[in-house]
């Protein structure tokens, strides 16, 4: 994979592990509200794996690296939110197979894979308060804008 498509995931990678890291308190408060009040913890230990692993995951590809961190998270994101997020790293992986380098409609693919493996593993869809609410839409508009050129 050429070293700015692995580079363009690295970011988003760094970026949902940080905000992980920067809002554990925050997102433990929210899910006290609603849940059981372990999303924060839960989340800032897996994402926390990942920059502690960092320098060990594979980059010679996309899928790899996803996939790395899709292990990661398996491993120190306990319950429903790992393995959903487990889901949602694996399949956005796969969904690069082979790919060398990354177009705006493969960034697409990515994030409908995604939120595939979330609703597939978590049984969530649109509209239920999940994940799913932000990335989907995300998707579509990602989408749009590469249409609109």
């Amino acid at each position: 994979m050429s070293r700015s498509s692995i580079g363009n995931i690295e970011l988003v990678v760094r970026t949902i592990a940080q905000t992980s890291l920067d809002n554990e308190k925050y997102f433990t408060e929210l899910d006290g509200v609603v849940g059981d009040g372990d999303f924060g913890i839960s989340l800032a230990s897996g994402f926390g794996a990942i920059v502690a692993q960092w320098d060990t995951l594979d980059r010679s590809s996309g899928e790899n690296f996803l996939v790395g961190c899709a292990k990661i998270i398996s491993r120190n994101i306990g319950g429903t939110s790992g393995s959903i997020w487990r889901a949602a790293f694996r399949n956005a992986g796969k969904s690069i197979s082979g790919k060398e380098e990354l177009t705006g409609e493969d960034v697409v693919t990515m994030f409908r894979s995604a939120a595939a493996g979330i609703m597939d593993r978590g049984g969530a869809n649109l509209g239920d308060k999940t994940l799913l609410d932000a990335l989907v839409p995300a998707a579509d508009a990602f989408e749009q804008t590469i249409k609109n050129g």
